[in-house]
């Protein structure tokens, strides 16, 4: 049986519908994927500028402890962190630390203790599937912990 040429030129295009229904309703996931990777890139990325904030803050603390003081240091965090992340001593940077004395300026305490800063930043995602798993924000928390050399 001879088929006629009109209905052989016609063919293609269902395929090409088809194909089109396909990515139609894959898109959606595939939208869904990118943005997603988006989200955990920029979660790393903030999750290192807090590293490298809470590390600025205590090397001030442990290799200038008779100059700087706690919110001089935080200062240093800040700096470090500041074209992606707003923190400072109030909001996102907590200090525990030994004692220090109440002569002015501060005396180093002896031994060899520890110095722990941690920085938290509430990270709020741009895809709204993950937005309603985590309810709006999540929390990144970076610490960085050193001994004292004096």
């Amino acid at each position: 049986m001879a088929v006629p040429a009109e209905h052989a030129r016609r063919r293609p295009n269902r395929q090409g519908a088809q194909s089109l229904v396909e990515f139609a309703l894959i898109l959606p996931l595939l939208a869904l994927l990118l943005l997603g990777a988006t989200d955990l890139a920029r979660a790393f990325y903030y999750y290192i500028a807090l590293e490298d904030a809470s590390r600025a803050t205590v090397k001030v603390l442990i290799d200038y402890p008779e100059e700087y003081s706690d919110t001089n240091a935080c200062n240093a965090g800040h700096q470090s962190a500041q074209p992606y992340i707003n923190i400072s001593c109030g909001s996102g940077l907590s200090i525990n630390r030994p004692a220090s004395t109440t002569s002015n300026p501060p005396t180093r305490t002896p031994g060899r203790q520890t110095v722990t800063v941690t920085a938290t930043y509430a990270f709020t995602p741009i895809t709204i599937l993950i937005q309603w798993f985590t309810n709006g924000t999540i929390t990144l928390s970076a610490s960085t912990t050193m001994l004292t050399w004096y």
